[in-house]
């Protein structure tokens, strides 16, 4: 009684650390989720954040261009305006350089060659003042567009410290959970040796036991046949149980549940059933799977008659 005991508190022991170390294994996935999550919600940042610069450069550049395509077409309109004054100046001349045209040829030219030296000066002038605005137009977009590029070169190397940052994240999160495994399989490798030498104590105490009440038993037998001066033979050590007819019936009781189980069982489930450590059944099992009474898929085993 206080073996079956023994062997259902270590069975529950078992039970309580495997469900803990799944338990942290889903801790650590969620944990990973959520680093993914805030990786995504950051490149999700970042793409709109670029977006939107890339939107804000182009309206700049569009506003630039047109400010300036307006301040041409001022310059463009005053030049047109000193042309039409020209033009007047120039006929309004013309018709005085008519009408004085008796007063002295001498006078009049000079006065024309001095008009054609002013007009000469004021088309140069606005040669000079319209390639003045020409070059300030491309040196102001080309500072423009260096500026874009200087900015979205930032923007760039942000982007690419926030992956590479990201990716050591999760280079250093799945590191983690590599050694925590590594340890947990360990501990579980340990906790199971521990337990296969405790049932091996427990199982040597067993057969002493058995040994020492075969003995006692046989002692007895002898004792009363002695006294009521029978012929009848001592019984034999075959006689008493051990622990291959104990096996044999863990066998069978085994068979029988896995048989009402057709959706399958695992070994946990069995032992539970059974009252024992999922240790004593691996024998057991193996039996089964080997006559072909039962059938196994990884680690759930079916009736052989289910396909």
């Amino acid at each position: 009684m206080g073996i079956a005991t023994e062997m259902k508190e270590l069975t529950r022991n078992i039970a309580s650390s495997h469900k803990g170390r799944m338990r942290r294994i889903g801790e650590i996935k969620e944990e990973v989720n959520e680093t993914r999550g805030e990786a995504r919600s950051l490149l999700a940042d970042f793409e709109a954040s670029r977006k939107e610069t890339n939107r804000q450069m182009r309206g700049d550049l569009a506003q630039d261009k047109a400010q300036r395509n307006s301040e041409t077409r001022g310059i463009l309109k005053d030049a047109q305006d000193i042309l039409k004054g020209f033009v007047a100046y120039r006929k309004e001349a013309g018709a005085q350089l008519r009408k004085n045209l008796s007063g002295g040829t001498a006078e009049i030219r000079s006065k024309v060659r001095e008009m054609q030296i002013e007009a000469q000066k004021l088309i140069t002038e606005f040669g000079v003042s319209r390639q003045n605005a020409s070059l300030a137009l491309k040196k102001d977009l080309s500072i423009s567009r260096k500026k874009s590029k200087s900015e979205v070169g930032k923007l760039l190397e942000s982007a690419k410290g926030l992956v590479k940052n990201f990716q050591s994240s999760r280079k250093e999160a799945g590191d983690r959970l590599r050694i925590d495994l590594a340890q947990s399989r360990a501990n579980t490798e340990s906790d199971v040796k521990q337990m296969l030498g405790s049932f091996g104590e427990i199982r040597e105490n067993v057969r002493a036991d058995l040994k020492e009440a075969r003995d006692a038993w046989q002692g007895l037998a002898s004792t009363m046949q002695a006294r009521r001066g029978s012929e009848k033979t001592p019984l034999k050590a075959e006689e008493v149980p051990v622990v291959e007819e104990e096996a044999r019936n863990i066998e069978a009781e085994m068979l029988a549940i896995v048989n009402e189980h057709l959706d399958g069982i695992d070994l946990v489930g069995v032992a539970e059933q059974l009252g024992v450590a999922p240790v004593v059944l691996g024998r057991v099992s193996k039996s089964l799977v080997d006559k072909g009474e039962v059938r196994k898929d990884e680690k759930v085993y079916f009736p052989a008659t289910i396909r």
